[in-house]
């Protein structure tokens, strides 16, 4: 296929674009104060003020919950950061690489798309703010109606399942490497195949049989620990020429030709082109957790109104920095080849690498039934929407586990590379969650409470403007990764 390249100052257009919209959602979240329609109306009354219900607005329809929550601003960045960065981040050098982003490009849209992203939070924190509602359900069934709910239920449990999916295929990758060299352990239970089918049988099903996840809250501590030393660790090699393919200093991995030498013929500065919606796409999975927004409003402490809209943004910025960190540091090591899988690259020999597949193993291990269980939930909900209430039947606990862990185990198998379904889900699920369903409720919602002729409701409208550029990613982002794997 003919790729179209667009030059410098394309690139420069498109993140100008981005910018926009950036610029117009942020002043639409905060311009419009919730008071009562005379006192907005008024032409001499600013706007720039942040949501704050009133009597007034209950009385419309509002419900402004009183309830505050416990978690301090740090605990709360902690939390979030710590929910949103994962596994993902091992997949956006290859992104990168199988995208074709320059350097400046590639970090342009990490931190376009963080910005981005932590808009969209807000607006379900807002929503929450002016309905009362204390779940993602919830807002979609104020904003559409309680017998559309199934939607968000069936959004969320495809997006749970396909991340459960990419969690097994990462068990499987990590542990075939650790296994590879060991002689003593048969090849068909050493591969990736016999891994998953193994691991599955022995470890994850009987997690998943957990119906009080709180005994797993430590995995929290856990994953953040797998997330800082990857990084570290993906840095140091970075810099320190063990992966070098410069003839007057080969490093000391690459020399024994037992991994695929890193190659950077794709590597420039500036060049973007539509397969850098794969890069886009993948990014649409990294930074989703919007589902769990309500919870985060309801938890924190609220001291001021802008404390929520700050924690938010805080928490985005760090991740932004570790993404970029991950992503430029594996490019850096391995260019063209890095592979869906980033810790798939190192060098079975290399000490640090071991540590890093051994602490990310063990991440995945644990936080793999917080995720399952985001997918049954999703579809108990959406089942019994359907009509079948006995799939949320506890009676069903036990088959239902064994069927879902049984079609990820499958579905994993059959893509041997984690960067696909990273890129096919990012694209869809990522895209709504992220981009379209947030505003699409926000405005909605406030359609509802003010009226279509309200200031409000005018102002909230600019917030639109995130829906077809989720649609825009959602569709490219899909036909340029199957495109990638041809």
């Amino acid at each position: 296929m003919r790729v179209l390249r667009l030059n410098v100052a394309t690139t420069a257009l498109l993140m100008l674009s981005f910018s926009e919209i950036m610029r117009d959602s942020s002043s639409t979240v905060n311009a419009i104060k919730l008071n009562p329609p005379k006192a907005l109306i008024s032409k001499n009354k600013d706007l720039l003020e942040p949501l704050l219900p009133s009597k007034d607005i209950i009385a419309r329809g509002g419900a402004k919950s009183e309830e505050n929550g416990t978690a301090s601003f740090a605990t709360s960045v902690f939390n979030l950061a710590n929910n949103v960065a994962g596994a993902g981040l091992l997949t956006l050098a290859a992104g990168k690489a199988a995208g074709a982003a320059g350097w400046a490009p590639a970090i342009a849209i990490c931190c376009t798309l963080a910005m981005m992203s932590a808009r969209t939070f807000i607006m379900i924190g807002k929503a929450c703010e002016l309905t009362g509602e204390k779940t993602f359900k919830g807002l979609w069934g104020k904003a559409f109606g309680e017998s559309t709910a199934f939607i968000v239920d069936s959004i969320v449990f495809i997006q749970c399942f396909l991340s459960s999916t990419i969690y097994i295929g990462l068990l499987g990758d990590i542990f075939s490497a650790l296994l590879k060299n060991v002689g003593s352990i048969p090849d068909v239970l050493k591969s990736r195949s016999g891994i998953i089918v193994s691991v599955a049988a022995t470890i994850l099903f009987p997690l998943n049989l957990i119906r009080n996840l709180s005994a797993l809250a430590f995995t929290s501590i856990l994953g953040l620990c797998a997330v800082v030393y990857t990084i570290f660790f993906m840095v140091f090699r970075a810099l320190d020429g063990s992966y070098s393919i410069n003839p007057a200093s080969l490093g000391k991995f690459i020399a024994d030709k037992v991994i695929t030498a890193p190659s950077f013929e794709g590597s420039t500065l500036w060049n973007i082109d539509f397969r850098s919606l794969v890069l886009i796409s993948n990014f649409g999975l990294a930074f989703i957790a919007h589902y769990n927004a309500p919870s985060y409003y309801r938890e924190m402490k609220k001291e001021t109104p802008e404390s929520f809209p700050r924690m938010v943004m805080t928490s985005y910025t760090i991740l932004s920095l570790i993404y970029v960190a991950a992503m430029c540091s594996g490019y850096a090591t391995f260019g063209d080849t890095s592979r869906g899988n980033i810790l798939l690259n190192y060098h079975p020999k290399d000490v640090l690498a071991f540590l890093g597949r051994i602490a990310t193993g063990a991440s995945v291990i644990f936080g793999f039934p917080l995720v399952s269980n985001g997918a049954r939930e999703g579809l108990k909900n959406a089942s019994s929407a359907f009509g079948f209430p006995a799939v949320a039947d506890p009676k069903n606990h036990v088959p239902l586990v064994l069927t879902m862990l049984t079609f990820s185990s499958i579905l994993a198998i059959l893509v041997d590379d984690i960067k696909v379904i990273a890129g096919f889900s990012g694209a869809a699920m990522g895209s709504f969650l992220v981009y379209m369903c947030p505003p699409l409720v926000y405005v909605t919602i406030l359609k509802k409470m003010f009226g279509k002729d309200s200031d409000e409701y005018r102002i909230g409208k600019r917030s639109l403007m995130f829906v077809p550029f989720g649609v825009f990613i959602a569709i490219m982002g899909v036909t340029m990764t199957y495109k990638s794997i041809q």
